[in-house]
């Protein structure tokens, strides 16, 4: 029944995305470059929840503090068909417009190795997921940029569910999220992907912000190409809502006082805050970045009647 359920939404979702009216030579390569990005980000959630549901048992969430495993289980499941049905319908789109969707590899080793690993990798896909379609909304049409928004959204709601998941974090932790350009979003992506995946974009170098946790006020620590010692670079942290990072010095890189959610960090060589505007955001000091992390300071009673700390 479920399948039937997601051959219907497909039938029903793709005129959505190739009904649009005829567009020019360099629209229509763009939208193509978009809903390929978007192809394969959603085959890398998919994936992802695919292989995790099949490694872990009942038992493994107990254990990492879940109140019911079921209820994971059930959510996870759930999210992994609604990422399939967007796979469907992009597919769809691209096919129709003369595309060959493409079809990437993909490893999990590091991201899989436990449920609470699992369960930190899956928001931060789904925060990615979020804003990788806010990033790309200002170069898509209107008529295509509506359809698109109604993968957006549904997003949206699996990221609070997986904030919910972490037993720590708030539901919705800030008004406003943060959007990312495809080449930050494959950067932050690649490490997932396994061989050849030719989207035609280079994506940003790798940041990985090593602290086990993260608390207002504390120093953060990276690691990235490009990085040795802390002269001459500048760390910058964006929060949904703000207009500009907090650029600080790399040897004094201290998450703000206040801070609760999630925070994309990015290391440059000067010290100018970068907009938080994709479409104005300066890359040409960009050393590395962005890096996601989640600063949990304001916990909130469902996370913890869902997992227990």
């Amino acid at each position: 029944m479920r399948y039937s359920t997601i051959f219907a939404a497909v039938l029903a979702s793709a005129p959505l995305f190739t009904s649009a009216r005829p567009v020019r030579a360099r629209d229509a390569a763009t939208n193509a470059l978009v809903f390929q990005f978007a192809n394969v980000l959603n085959q890398l959630e998919s994936e992802f929840y695919k292989q995790g549901i099949a490694k872990f048992q009942d038992s493994d969430f107990t254990a990492a503090g879940f109140t019911s495993s079921a209820m994971v289980s059930q959510a996870l499941t759930t999210i992994k068909a609604d990422e399939d049905t967007h796979i469907a319908a992009i597919q769809a789109a691209l096919t129709a417009w003369g595309n060959q969707p493409l079809k990437c590899n993909f490893k999990f080793d590091s991201a899989l190795t436990d449920v609470p690993t699992m369960a930190a990798t899956a928001r931060t896909l789904e925060f990615v997921g979020v804003s990788a379609f806010l990033g790309a909304a200002n170069l898509l049409p209107k008529d295509l940029l509506d359809a698109a928004g109604m993968i957006l959204t549904v997003e949206a709601r699996h990221s609070t569910l997986l904030n919910i998941f972490s037993g720590k974090g708030s539901a919705i932790p800030s008004a406003f999220d943060i959007g990312l350009t495809p080449q930050e979003i494959l950067g932050v992506a690649s490490g997932f992907i396994d061989g050849a995946c030719d989207l035609g974009l280079t994506a940003t170098k790798p940041l990985t912000i090593t602290n086990k946790a993260v608390n207002p006020g504390d120093l953060l620590t990276v690691q990235g190409d490009g990085i040795s010692g802390t002269d001459g670079l500048f760390c910058n942290m964006i929060q949904g809502g703000n207009a500009t990072s907090v650029n600080l010095p790399l040897a004094s890189c201290n998450v703000p006082q206040g801070t609760n959610g999630p925070i994309a960090v990015w290391i440059t060589k000067d010290n100018k805050p970068l907009s938080n505007d994709v479409t104005t955001r300066a890359t040409d000091a960009q050393v590395a970045g962005p890096a996601i992390i989640f600063v949990d300071s304001q916990p909130e009673q469902l996370g913890q009647m869902v997992r227990k700390a």
